[in-house]
């Protein structure tokens, strides 16, 4: 099961990342050398996430791979404007309580078991960008996200072995969710176009519906946005 897991998991990230490179390609064709030149980058972002939500009794964190495409306008040497175009996004939580599922049967089989809630979005974080010699940046702006799919994962350990329920909740999930993205980091390399980083994400709304208290999304990730065809760019600028 775990084998069968591990290679489902591969091949989505290849189909991610073709698909991601894919829209490069025609984003390239369409504006051409001007995506990636002295002042305007574009790539691939990727990240690697600790996630939680607020009054989730969550145990753990859900740590999830992200993946999409990034556009950073430099300004001037200190002010950039970095947009991520979050395609593959997942957020929610880990070890949550189990609850009702109202089946007598289902609850025997997951009563004292843990939920992980997952969460997947497209979501769009537009950050302000101010690096100090054009190197370490601090950055700030809104997040949008739209929910495309809702999942609260159930998981037993039986004598008969392992049980997992798999429960659409995109009924009780919102479907926008504003918030906040911050971090720090920092551009690497001869010529400063890779960027690395750690980045906080927050959110002002509530998540989930119909609850009672704040049900907000956080997320702590580190993430690498690195420019596609900065070579051949840099080539037909000289």
């Amino acid at each position: 099961m775990k084998k069968h897991f591990k290679f489902c998991l591969f091949l989505g990230l290849c189909m991610a990342v073709a698909t991601v490179s894919q829209g490069q390609v025609i984003m390239s064709l369409i504006f051409g050398d001007k995506l990636n030149n002295e002042d305007n980058l574009f790539g691939i972002h990727l990240d690697y996430s600790w996630n939680n939500m607020s009054l989730s009794g969550a145990q753990n964190p859900l740590k999830s791979f992200n993946l999409g495409l990034f556009y950073t306008h430099k300004f001037d040497e200190n002010w950039h404007l970095n947009l991520d175009l979050m395609a593959k996004y997942q957020r929610g939580a880990a070890g949550i309580a189990a609850y009702d599922l109202d089946d007598p049967s289902l609850n025997t089989f997951y009563a004292g078991s843990e939920v992980t809630r997952r969460i997947n979005y497209f979501s769009i974080p537009a950050t302000l960008r101010y690096a100090v010699q054009g190197t370490y940046f601090v950055e700030l702006g809104p997040q949008i996200s739209f929910r495309l799919k809702a999942t609260d994962v159930f998981e037993a350990d039986l004598s008969q072995g392992d049980l997992q329920l798999d429960v659409d909740i995109r009924d009780q999930v919102q479907r926008f969710d504003f918030g906040f993205a911050t971090g720090i980091g920092m551009y690497i390399g001869k010529d400063k176009v890779n960027a690395f980083g750690l980045r906080y994400q927050g959110g002002f709304s509530d998540a989930m519906k119909n609850l009672a208290g704040k049900q907000t999304h956080s997320q702590l990730a580190i993430y690498a946005n690195l420019p596609i065809g900065r070579g051949k760019s840099q080539a037909a600028e000289h």
